[in-house]
C-alpha cells in the first residue's frame, strides 16, 4: 500500500513539474512577500508583533495555502476525467484509495513548500519585528492548514467533479471565511477557527483573545489539534469511500 502511494506521489510530482505550474508556484510564493514588503516600506506596524502576526497568518496559512490547494487538491478527479485516464483507475478498485491518498500528499507537498518558503522570506523582511517564535508558529500552522484544507478540498473535488473550483471557492467564502467568524457553535466546526485558536494560544496573545473570543476561541491547543486531526481523517475517509464505491462519467459521457 505504502509503495503504491509513494509511486503515485512521485508520478504526480513529476507530472506537475511543468513551466506553467512552476510559474504559478512562484507567483503564489511572491504574493505575501510583496505585500509584507510594501507594508514595511511604508513604515506601517512599526514594532507591533501582533499586527504582523495576524497579517502574516492571514496571508500564508490561510490565503496562500487555500489558493495552492485550489489548484492542486480540488481537481483530483476532474483532471483524470478530462485526460480520459479515469477508466484505467476504475478498472482497479483496490488501487483507487492509494491513488487518492497519493494525490492528497502531492497537493500537501506543493502547498507546504509554497507557504514555508513564503513565510521564511516574510520573516526575513520583518526581522526582529517578527521573531523566531512567530516564524516557527507560522510554519507549523502552514503544515496543519495544508493537511486539513487539502482533505477538505479533496472531498469537494470528489463530490463535485464538474464544477470543482467554483464549489470550493463558494464553500471557502461562505463557511471558512463567513461562518468561522460567527459567534455560534457552528463556527467551531470550521478549520480556520481552530487555526486561529492555535495562533493565539501559541503566540500567548491573551489580550487579543480576550477582546475577540469568538474569533480566536478559548479552547486549549490540544482541543484545537484534536478537532483538526479528527476533521482531517474524517474528510479523507469520506473522499476515499466516495471514490471506492462510486462511478464517474468519462469525458465522452459528460
Amino acid at each position: 500500500m505504502f509503495s503504491i502511494i509513494l509511486s503515485v506521489v512521485k508520478f504526480e510530482l513529476a507530472r506537475s513539474l511543468t513551466p506553467g505550474r512552476l510559474a504559478i508556484w512562484f507567483l503564489l510564493v511572491g504574493f505575501p512577500i510583496v505585500l509584507i514588503g510594501m507594508l514595511r516600506l511604508n513604515g506601517i506596524g512599526q514594532g507591533a508583533g501582533e499586527f504582523w502576526g495576524i497579517r502574516l497568518y492571514f496571508l500564508c496559512p490561510e490565503v496562500l495555502c487555500l489558493l495552492a490547494l485550489l489548484l492542486w487538491a480540488t481537481p483530483v478527479v476532474s483532471t483524470e476525467i478530462a485526460g480520459q485516464t479515469w477508466g484505467y483507475l476504475a478498472m482497479r478498485p483496490s488501487g483507487r484509495g492509494e491513488v487518492i491518498l497519493g494525490k492528497y500528499l502531492t497537493a500537501v507537498i506543493w502547498s507546504v513548500s509554497a507557504t514555508l518558503v513564503s513565510v521564511t522570506a516574510c520573516g526575513a523582511l520583518l526581522g526582529a519585528r517578527g521573531g523566531f517564535k512567530l516564524w516557527v508558529v507560522m510554519c507549523l500552522l502552514c503544515v496543519i492548514s495544508s493537511l486539513a484544507h487539502a482533505a477538505l478540498y479533496l472531498l469537494i473535488g470528489v463530490l463535485f467533479h464538474r464544477r470543482t473550483i467554483v464549489t470550493a471557492v463558494f464553500y471557502t467564502g461562505a463557511v471558512e471565511y463567513g461562518l468561522s467568524f460567527v459567534p455560534a457553535v457552528a463556527n467551531k466546526l470550521t478549520i480556520n477557527y481552530r487555526l486561529r485558536g492555535l495562533l493565539s494560544n501559541w503566540m500567548d496573545w491573551e489580550a487579543v483573545r480576550s477582546r475577540a473570543e469568538n474569533v480566536f476561541g478559548s479552547e486549549s491547543s490540544s482541543i484545537h489539534l484534536g478537532v483538526l486531526m479528527l476533521m482531517t481523517v474524517t474528510l479523507l475517509g469520506l473522499a476515499i469511500a466516495k471514490v471506492m464505491y462510486s462511478q464517474f462519467p468519462t469525458q465522452q459521457e459528460g
